[in-house]
């Protein structure tokens, strides 16, 4: 964790690669080898003459979502922009000071170029939810949104460690390229075959894992995800675990996690509070 390593041992960090969940690479592949059987096929089905499957449109539509999503891009990010307020060093400077060292120590700087260019941060009203996203500006420079609701842990419960901990895994997503156009490519297919939220599920492990890294401290405050940003500094987190163990590990969690494009609490939080005790290199339960 960087503010305590030694300058010596920075060069320690974890490389991009090794900070992917186990799952992540294996998905991702898979969902090229079929993304490409599927549009080689529809191909030659179009070539030949023989009349198109719904299914097979839909492929060959899909292969101009890069397309469409670089103009979903920008207004998604003007869109987002429009409606928040930007984190600067005079807004929210608590904040900020906490996201700009943090985005350093990760790699990203002002004077970046492309994916390594300071993001963006916004605090959007969530409305009650508890939620924060990374995304996309332009083609290569990303930006980050925490709802309001996240932000009141820090301003209101005097828990900055989350928040950190939030910054921490939303920066991951970009530094592991999960905001990356070409990934959009395999999305027609990967959700035709429902293995969309399992790829998604594997780059969230990517994430936190990340944020376990950077910002371990704050790892187990995710509970308030599940609790609420009230009663989640609340929680006796003891007596969470204690429940978590206390409920079946069987076939019905299995499927609830798959069905989530998150890993569910239970997966989740037993992942992070292993982090806790065995350092950042911990794989959560991907079913």
């Amino acid at each position: 964790m960087p503010d305590q390593l030694p300058a010596a041992t920075q060069s320690l960090t974890p490389t991009v690669a090794q900070f992917r969940h186990k799952a992540e690479v294996p998905m991702l592949t898979l969902g090229v080898v079929l993304t490409t059987i599927v549009a080689l096929g529809a191909l030659y089905v179009l070539f030949s003459g023989w009349e198109l499957t719904t299914f097979a449109q839909g492929v060959l539509v899909g292969l101009f979502t890069p397309i469409l999503a670089f103009f979903f891009i920008r207004y998604a990010f003007w869109n987002t922009a429009a409606n928040s307020v930007e984190v600067t060093d005079k807004q929210f400077p608590e904040l900020y000071a906490i996201y700009r060292k943090l985005a350093e120590e990760m790699g990203f700087s002002p004077e970046g170029k492309g994916i390594e260019k300071l993001p963006r941060l916004y605090v959007s009203n969530g409305n009650g939810l508890m939620n924060a996203f990374a995304s996309k500006c332009q083609l290569k420079r990303g930006y980050v949104v925490l709802y309001s609701d996240l932000v009141d842990l820090a301003y209101t419960h005097g828990d900055f460690d989350t928040v950190k901990f939030v910054l921490a895994h939303e920066l991951g997503h970009i530094k592991c390229g999960h905001v990356s156009l070409w990934r959009t490519l395999i999305a027609p297919v990967t959700t035709a075959l429902f293995l969309d939220k399992t790829v998604t599920r594997a780059q969230e492990y990517t994430a936190d894992r990340v944020a376990c890294y950077y910002a371990p401290e704050g790892s187990l405050g995710m509970i308030s995800l599940f609790a609420g940003k009230n009663l989640g500094p609340k929680v006796d987190i003891d007596e969470y675990f204690n429940s978590v163990d206390n409920h079946k590990d069987g076939l019905w969690l299995r499927v609830s996690n798959f069905m989530s494009s998150h890993a569910v609490g239970f997966r989740r939080m037993k992942a992070l509070k292993n982090a806790k005790t065995q350092g950042w290199n911990v794989h959560g339960k991907m079913l």
